[in-house]
């Protein structure tokens, strides 16, 4: 039974481990479209915030509101990186352990566990604080841009299997 638990454990701890890589922000690379982005290359790409501000029409106080809304999402995974680091090391060296300890295990499991919750968290207040910035109008363009954005995944997805 302690050989199957240390078994499951490491793919069930890398499992937990995959919402906070997610978190980490943007991956490096290439943005879509290649180099440059879909504009190509040479094509400087706005940032994000100026694209919102021709799309949704947001004013310049919904702009600083967006900012300080970042910069606490920002300070806040920050600081729990720091600790869910920690935890992961803490929970990669006792499964090493000549004897590894599966309450300690658990405990540290847990932990992590606890700590990507909190970072799912922060996505929230994140969400609802943009949300919140919104009028009804805007809101309803974010709506159609979610809806778009599911669109494009399952377009990805047909081309994947050659559907089109």
């Amino acid at each position: 039974m302690k050989k199957l638990f240390l078994g499951i454990l490491p793919a069930v701890a890398f499992a937990l481990s995959l919402p906070v890589l997610a978190q980490n922000g943007p991956q490096q690379g290439p943005p879509p479209g290649g180099p440059g982005g879909p504009g190509g290359p040479g094509q400087v790409q706005p940032p994000p915030e100026v694209v919102l501000k021709d799309v949704l029409g947001l004013t310049d106080e919904q702009i600083t509101a967006f900012h300080t809304l970042m910069q606490a999402r920002g300070t806040a995974a920050e600081a729990l990186q720091t600790q869910l680091q920690a935890a992961q090391k803490a929970l990669g060296d006792a499964l090493k352990a000549a004897n590894p300890d599966p309450a300690n295990i658990g405990t540290l499991f847990l932990r992590v566990d606890s700590l990507q919750k909190q970072f799912r968290a922060i996505d929230e207040t994140f969400k609802t604080g943009f949300n919140n910035l919104l009028t009804a109008q805007q809101k309803e363009k974010v709506t159609q841009i979610q809806a778009l954005e599911a669109q494009l995944k399952a377009a990805g997805a047909l081309h994947a299997l050659g559907a089109i």
